[in-house]
């Protein structure tokens, strides 16, 4: 070997060794990751991830790591936020580098939702999307709704009267209407509805594929497995994907096309999707691309399914909780009498002088939190907070549950807490996740609607055993998916008088006489 060639390769050795030296010091000085579960080689905490009820054990691994916990998963960073405190300087404070979503694999590509508000990057599209919603669901606009709610609750109500054991469908129908209304200026006439179904199918499927741990969770961190064929093994989630992807297509397009139809024949009705369209379609001289339609379509659809299913989960949480709590529904019917009397329904000109009921809203919303995990974001780039290190690409997800368990004890239904410490944060301002959430103020104003008629007119009460007659207790459980709903329960739901009764029919026929 020449001495030149020598010379070289000991230069090159000399460099590897001082790139490696350097590395070393470089990540030596770069302060840690935040505590968090051992992580095993390669897998990382795979193996750690619960598969059901994550927000629970997140909460325990915040009691033992702290209010920041950090994950890893073949390479990719999870950082759960367990504190409120921690969430509002990171999500708020920092919201210029915390905007971002991540793409995920299965929502996007294998179910179709590409362009869906919560899975558009941060960007002017995002922001795009965002205003959309904002025009027409800012807090000023709710007003405007006002009616429309009323409508809906009367026909609720009528339905509760008829068929009261069907009182969770009947909920349905509420929140769907509601926001079918609003999203597409569609009127729901029947509890099986069509488009009533067409939601809840896909809702149902989405969550079940949400819950298919392990391997829908693999494809997230292995993109390259949504290239399976379908007769390979592990492959089972794609089949899955597909049949969740065709309900979702159909929950986006077909309210959708039938707006684009009556636009053609001018008999549309106001709505959201009404007014974007003809928006765009103006500033376009009569024509629009399709990546505004799409847009249109994605935010329309995402707006209507989330309040949809986090009004319908909130109303039943109430009824379920008056039911458990029959001296706070009391309590509330006292209130409602004292405020408004027996000759009338309530009203929004109400609420402030009902302080005791919007307690027990509050509590509804703490002791069974609707979205118990934020929607994660995305980290733009390396961040520390609290002398940990936080590397861009991270996803950050803010365990509401947790913050919201965050008090004297979190398992009790307490709305005295509110009237006794009124510094207690408003669960509202945190459950409908961080940054702006402009569907949260029509979806707690359809609630307080129904849930203050529902006590000033109804009854609720255990259930009887058919055999024994012994009141049935249901237990305190709540399902596992995107939206925590309370499992199927039986009650007894009847109106408290004639008079009840009456308000009820009155309130139907001013609908109809509209």
């Amino acid at each position: 070997m020449s001495s030149t060639s020598s010379v070289a390769s000991a230069l090159a050795v000399a460099c590897a060794v001082g790139a490696v030296v350097f590395l070393h010091k470089s990540d030596s000085f770069r302060p840690p990751y935040p505590p968090g579960p051992w992580r095993k080689p390669f897998i990382g905490n795979l193996l750690d991830m619960p598969r059901q009820d994550p927000e629970v054990s997140f909460a325990d691994w915040g009691q033992q790591y702290g209010d920041v916990v950090h994950l890893e998963i073949f390479g990719k960073h999870i950082i759960v936020l367990n504190s409120l405190e921690a969430a509002r300087d990171l999500m708020d404070k920092r919201s210029g580098i915390y905007s971002d979503r991540p793409r995920f694999v299965m929502l996007c590509d294998l179910m179709g939702w590409a362009n869906a508000t919560t899975h558009v990057h941060y960007g002017p599209r995002f922001r795009k999307h965002r205003r959309f919603v904002q025009q027409i669901l800012n807090q000023n606009a709710i007003a405007s709704f006002q009616n429309l709610e009323s409508r809906q609750t009367a026909i609720a109500l009528g339905n509760f009267l008829k068929t009261p054991d069907n009182f969770a469908d009947h909920i349905t129908s509420f929140a769907a209407g509601t926001m079918l209304k609003v999203a597409y200026g569609y009127d729901v006439e029947a509890v099986n509805d069509p488009y009533v179904q067409i939601v809840e199918q896909a809702a149902t499927l989405t969550v079940q594929i949400g819950n298919s741990y392990p391997i829908s969770n693999l494809v997230e961190f292995f993109p390259w497995l949504k290239n399976l064929p379908l007769w390979a093994p592990l492959s089972g989630f794609r089949q899955q994907a597909e049949v969740v992807r065709q309900a979702v297509d159909k929950m986006m397009n077909v309210p959708f096309e039938a707006v684009k139809q009556q636009m053609s024949s001018g008999t549309n009705q106001p709505s959201f999707t009404a007014h974007l369209l003809e928006q765009y379609s103006s500033a376009g001289k009569g024509t629009i691309s399709q990546d505004d339609e799409d847009d249109i379509k994605g935010a329309a659809g995402t707006l209507f399914a989330a309040a949809e299913d986090t009004t319908t989960c909130m109303i039943k949480v109430f009824i379920f909780a008056m039911l458990l709590h029959p001296e706070v529904y009391s309590k509330v019917q006292e209130e409602i009498a004292r405020v408004v009397g027996h000759d009338r329904l309530p009203n929004f000109g109400d609420q402030s002088s009902m302080p005791y009921f919007d307690c027990v809203l509050k509590e509804c919303f703490r002791w069974d939190t609707p979205v118990p995990l934020a929607i994660p974001h995305r980290l733009m780039q390396d961040d520390f907070y609290k002398g940990y290190f936080i590397p861009e690409g991270a996803y950050i997800m803010p365990n509401i549950y947790a913050m919201m368990h965050n008090c004297e004890n979190p398992s009790e239904f307490c709305p005295e807490r509110y009237l006794e410490n009124p510094e207690l944060v408003d669960p509202r301002d945190v459950v409908f996740g961080f940054g702006r959430s402009p569907g949260r103020h029509l979806a707690s104003a359809a609630m307080w609607l129904l849930t203050s008629r529902i006590a000033a007119v109804f009854h609720i009460e255990k259930a009887r055993d058919p055999d024994s007659g012994e009141e049935i207790t249901p237990p305190v459980e709540f399902s596992t998916g995107f939206v925590r709903h309370p499992k199927p329960f039986f009650c007894s739901i009847k109106p408290r008088s004639e008079k009840a009764v009456r308000l009820v029919e009155n309130a139907l026929a001013e609908t109809q006489a509209a």
